[in-house]
């Protein structure tokens, strides 16, 4: 769900729809269990302080909010302390790296080093690079697949917490890196040596790819590129604000129901933010639960298509509108089914050469 200041035309309408979605999937359709409400109270400890610092009331800390996030879906099972120990002993590690090599002489030195940490092993990653983690990569069935407390653990992560930790990283040593997203994906942008270029850094296979190849790969559209929608080096606000999307997201996947929280913090995005690709494509899936489900209702009850569900029609076809707009398309489906098959192929060499070993 959105708030109302997202669809500037239809300032008179979604009120009203706001206020049936509440009746229809929260009131009508969830109970809070107290201990639901524990969890709860939670997101909104890590909205509330996530949105202080986009709102300027705290300074933009993309350390903290990661940490916030991840600690709200697990309960609060997390403890700050431990984390921020594990970031500053890793930096720690990468600085003397830096200082034995002589790469603070270099203008990118901190750059190599840290893709040295990810890629090879050294005693500054306890002698374990970071790897992909094929099992769940999505994580569909465990969400903490994807989190950077997960790959500070086991040092097998993806293409959200890899580059998730190395900008953390890259910002407790002191040294410049951007997050930059492609559709479905997140890798890590930097200048070269010479200032003249953008250095692309793949950390789910530790490579160095030109934007061309990832454009042609993930059918990028030079309109998405335009718009900064994908390829664009983030800075650490606009990381938040994606971040706060993902805890909307966080939110439903855990609950499984659309609360107002989850109305709350894509509309807090969309004011930010009013081409945030990720939050659009979730506020269309929010509309499209809350009309199948009303939908089912009214058949139920044998009645025909009632006002809510002409609105929501229209509401839909705007923001399919406002997606195209972005420059954003589906990626093809010869490169998905290419993807497809090297990541079946990569996952049956790995088992391969466990049942070797």
């Amino acid at each position: 769900m959105v708030v109302n200041f997202y669809f500037q035309p239809m300032k008179k309408t979604l009120p009203y729809l706001l206020s049936i979605a509440i009746l229809c999937l929260v009131a009508g359709g969830h109970a809070q269990t107290p201990d639901e409400q524990i969890c709860i109270s939670r997101f909104e400890a890590a909205y509330t302080e996530i949105t202080d610092m986009l709102d300027g009331k705290d300074s933009v800390d993309l350390k903290r909010a990661v940490f916030l996030m991840e600690w709200a879906v697990l309960d609060g099972g997390l403890d700050y302390d431990a984390y921020c120990f594990g970031i500053d002993t890793m930096a720690m590690g990468i600085k003397r790296f830096i200082e034995v090599n002589n790469l603070d002489k270099v203008k990118i030195g901190g750059n190599i080093a840290l893709l040295e940490f990810f890629s090879r092993p050294y005693t500054m990653n306890g002698f374990r690079p970071f790897v992909y983690d094929f099992d769940d990569f999505r994580g569909d069935k465990d969400s903490t697949k994807v989190f950077v407390t997960k790959l500070m653990r086991t040092h097998d992560g993806q293409c959200r917490s890899l580059p998730l930790l190395y900008k953390i990283l890259a910002n407790e040593i002191g040294i410049e890196a951007y997050i930059a997203y492609a559709p479905n994906h997140t890798f890590i942008r930097h200048r070269d040596e010479e200032d003249r270029r953008w250095i692309n850094v793949e950390l789910t296979n530790h490579s160095l790819p030109r934007e061309i190849f990832i454009v042609e790969t993930m059918g990028i559209t030079e309109e998405a590129i335009k718009k900064g929608i994908y390829l664009k080096p983030c800075e650490d606000r606009e990381v938040v604000i994606h971040l706060l999307a993902e805890l909307a997201v966080s939110f439903f996947n855990k609950f499984c129901f659309i609360d107002p929280f989850v109305h709350k913090c894509l509309g807090k995005v969309l004011k930010y933010d009013p081409d945030n690709l990720y939050a659009l494509m979730n506020v269309n899936d929010c509309f499209f639960i809350m009309a199948y489900q009303h939908r089912k209702e009214l058949e139920a009850q044998g009645l025909p298509n009632d006002k809510f569900m002409d609105d929501v029609k229209f509401i839909l076809q705007d923001l399919e509108k406002r997606i195209k707009a972005t420059g954003h398309v589906d990626m093809p489906k010869h490169l998905y089914d290419a993807w497809v098959k090297s990541m079946e192929e990569e996952i049956a060499r790995r088992k391969s050469e466990e049942h070797a070993s």
